[in-house]
């Protein structure tokens, strides 16, 4: 670009009568006057969109590294924990990164992309979110994109290991609908009464939710997903209810892969499917208390699921001692249906957990924890809970898990 300027100033300058007569030398140095100022425009120009792109982008990210290990016994074959957790310690399950990129495109609008990547996934990254977001006004905002599943109190940050005292988060809930992303339209709402301030959002769109290994990793896709939520904040006190339901369907194939012998003659085709969901959390720097309580409804033969948690911890300067109970039970059991198949997809399970999280920095969390699952089956089910087990029933109606982790945000 220089080159081809300086040739056009030099012909400029060579063809003017009034520098005719211009010695060779004082042209030259014109033509290197004119160098020297363009390179200073380019600079300036080249600092300031540096400088422009520095205000407009925001980069932020998170990492947890962790090992577990379940202490339990089946009849035959090997077991494992719905979150990978075996009979060996695992660096797989509990660890993951995410890298979030904030783009300002205007003083109402902003785009949103964050990878993410797992060793339950093998550390294969993938676009986890992708959306733009467009504030019409502080009160009334939208999001269209790949864009969070708001199932849960904490699905916003549901992989931020620091966001919360658990090193993981309590699976009778969390994993009863595990559906982290969806592609949707999403208008949330901010309004106040009084001292009570309020979010209300209503979502559109769909997702494809993998089972996870205790149905083979089958795919449920889940169209015409729609729901509302509406959250209170109050003081230190957060109360939120969530309602989303859609037309599910599995193929004949995930089907088969999870169990249901094609012989019955079962089909799994847009059923009407909702997902109900209350929590409240109560959080003053001294007294942590989280509870939720959610319910899967399948409008057909799938049993249905209902689960709850309460968690009580205690803020003891950097520490943070903890204690969960959790429970998930099956509901609405087709008894027409053979009996294997009822226990081999219905979900029962109780658990106690004890934690503690030490905060090393403001940005650097360690936690340790040990879980104890029991009350898999009763007199109308025989299960193996939020185990893996191949087919082998577990030995004992309990089994232990024990997490340890490091979890930062940067």
């Amino acid at each position: 670009m220089k080159k081809a300027l300086s040739a056009m100033l030099g012909a400029t300058l060579s063809a003017s009568p009034l520098w005719a007569q211009t010695p060779e030398s004082d042209l030259q140095q014109r033509l290197l006057d004119y160098e020297q100022r363009l390179e200073q425009l380019e600079k300036q120009q080249f600092d300031k969109t540096l400088d422009d792109a520095a205000d407009r982008i925001r980069i932020n990210g998170f990492l947890s590294a962790g090992v577990s290990r379940a202490e339990l016994e089946t009849t035959s074959g090997s077991a494992s924990y719905i979150d990978g957790a075996d009979d060996t310690w695992s660096h797989d399950s509990l660890t993951r990164a995410g890298v979030q990129f904030n783009a300002r495109l205007s003083d109402r609008a902003e785009a949103v992309v964050q990878l993410f990547a797992s060793g339950a996934d093998e550390f294969n990254a993938e676009l986890q979110w992708a959306y733009l977001d467009y504030q019409f006004s502080d009160a009334v905002s939208v999001k269209a994109g790949r864009i969070v599943a708001p199932f849960y109190m904490h699905s916003q940050y549901i992989d931020v290991g620091y966001a919360y005292p658990w090193a993981s988060l309590p699976a009778e809930v969390y994993q009863l609908a595990p559906v982290k992303t969806m592609e949707a339209v999403e208008a949330s709402w901010r309004f106040t009464t009084g001292p009570v301030s309020h979010r209300l959002s209503g979502f559109w769109g769909s997702s494809t939710v993998d089972g996870g290994d205790r149905v083979a990793n089958a795919q449920f896709q889940a169209d015409d997903l729609s729901g509302l939520n509406f959250t209170s904040y109050w003081r230190n006190w957060t109360l939120r209810a969530a309602y989303s339901a859609a037309d599910v369907s599995v193929s004949q194939d995930d089907l088969a892969a999870a169990g249901v012998p094609p012989i019955l003659g079962l089909s799994f085709d847009e059923v009407y499917t909702y997902f109900a969901g209350l929590g409240l959390q109560y959080d003053d720097g001294s007294w942590f208390f989280s509870a939720e309580k959610a319910r899967l409804d399948f409008g057909n033969w799938y049993p249905s699921s209902e689960s709850g948690y309460v968690t009580v911890g205690k803020y003891l300067g950097k520490w943070m001692p903890m204690v969960t109970w959790a429970e998930v039970n099956p509901r609405d059991l087709d008894r027409s249906l053979p009996a294997a198949l009822n226990n081999g997809l219905a979900e029962q399970q109780k658990s106690w957990t004890g934690g503690l999280r030490y905060s090393l920095s403001e940005a650097i969390a360690l936690k340790g924890e040990v879980s104890y699952y029991y009350d898999f089956s009763d007199s109308e089910v025989s299960t193996s809970g939020f185990f893996v087990t191949e087919g082998a029933p577990l030995e004992d109606d309990h089994a232990t898990v024990i997490r340890l982790s490091a979890d930062l945000v940067f």
